[in-house]
């Protein structure tokens, strides 16, 4: 079995794997040897009898959503493969499944049940791209929106647009029902335009503020970036916009995201980072291009409840948010006790079902909670 722990910084590098060897050597119902095989890879030698519940179990005991090691707030994400069978094979099947696991995004992948279920996935795979397809030419693709809201006010400060897709029988398909289907179509592109384009001609007229998530290969896109910048131009109020970019892709991408940052800050729109940690930080560092505000992604929100690290997590990112003078939102609020733990945080601007779940046209707001 093959572990890819995803984590921040190389200078804590070698004090998270060695975390992790021991997470694992303290499983007592793991019999096994534990081997480093890459910086970030771990390979775990079981027998054969082993039953794979079990090594679901383990892999499984690692939450990612809760801080790793808290000295700095550093998070990590397991992946696994799992194959048995002919020695000379184990390693690149176990390799193959995991990266299976990745494409998939999954936690763990049996290399055998992978195989089994290649049919079935290439099948669904089929008929999601179609039901894509006609979407697109059939003008099904819309936006809905979810209010952002500040907590101390009850005001809406603006609504977050994202992707749904009504099929021909009108059932409305969520993000991730055709997330990966639509990336493996290369369509990514398409459904950008097309939400940007609806919303720009909604709200052209009014005093709404909206913002859209983009990701790294829009951004690099030439034809989106000028679709982009030209609506910015016309647009009578582009402070109402609001761009949203994964923090995840900014390395990555330096260049083109840099580029495009500059460019939606002197149309007048505005930018927020997408964070799923404190990789933020050094992020802002590296592109030395003001933001106006943190998204902390809700993997984090719904670890409130159960984590007491994650409360010191984001209390500290509030800390550095208002140091920064930075906006800082924090997704899906679900309920009154999450909100009312986040505003003991000093989280005032807040988004989730609780608050207002999505809907297809916007809407006069009521608090939930009144």
């Amino acid at each position: 079995m093959i572990i890819s722990a995803v984590f921040f910084g190389t200078k804590t590098a070698d004090e998270v794997m060695k975390k992790l060897l021991t997470h694992f050597k303290q499983q007592a119902r793991l019999h096994a040897r534990i081997y480093r095989i890459a910086t970030n890879k771990l390979a775990i030698l079981t027998d054969k009898e082993t039953p794979f519940d079990e090594l679901y179990s383990i892999i499984q005991s690692h939450n990612k959503n809760t801080p790793f090691i808290t000295d700095p707030f550093i998070y990590i994400t397991l992946n696994a493969g799992v194959a048995r069978g002919n020695k000379s094979l184990l390693l690149k099947n176990a390799h193959i499944a995991l990266l299976q696991s990745k494409q998939g995004d999954q936690s763990i992948v049996n290399y055998c049940e992978a195989i089994n279920d290649a049919k079935s996935l290439y099948l669904y795979n089929v008929e999601i791209a179609k039901e894509i397809r006609e979407a697109f030419d059939a003008h099904r693709v819309v936006p809905y929106f979810q209010p952002v809201i500040n907590t101390h006010t009850d005001e809406v400060i603006r609504y977050d647009c994202s992707p749904r897709i009504v099929t021909s029988q009108g059932e409305i398909l969520t993000p991730d029902t055709f997330a990966n289907a639509l990336n493996r179509l290369r369509m990514n592109g398409m459904l950008t335009h097309a939400l940007f384009t609806q919303c720009v001609s909604r709200f052209r007229k009014s005093a709404i503020c909206w913002e859209l998530t983009l990701c790294a290969e829009n951004i690099a896109d030439p034809t989106i970036y000028d679709h982009i910048a030209y609506e910015l131009h016309r647009y009578p109020n582009p402070e109402n916009i609001t761009i949203s970019i994964l923090e995840s892709q900014v390395i990555s991408h330096y260049y083109e995201i840099k580029s495009f940052i500059a460019m939606v800050k002197s149309k007048g729109a505005k930018v927020v980072m997408h964070c799923w940690g404190n990789e933020f930080i050094n992020t802002l560092n590296t592109l030395k291009v003001e933001v106006d505000g943190i998204k902390l992604d809700g993997a984090i929100t719904k670890q409130l409840l159960n984590d007491a690290n994650t409360s010191l997590f984001i209390s500290y990112i509030t800390d550095i948010a208002q140091q920064l003078e930075l906006e800082l939102v924090v997704e899906a609020v679900e309920s009154d006790t999450v909100a009312e733990l986040l505003s003991q945080l000093n989280v005032t601007l807040m988004q989730g079902s609780f608050l207002g779940k999505p809907t297809p046209h916007v809407t006069d707001f009521k608090k939930a909670m009144n």
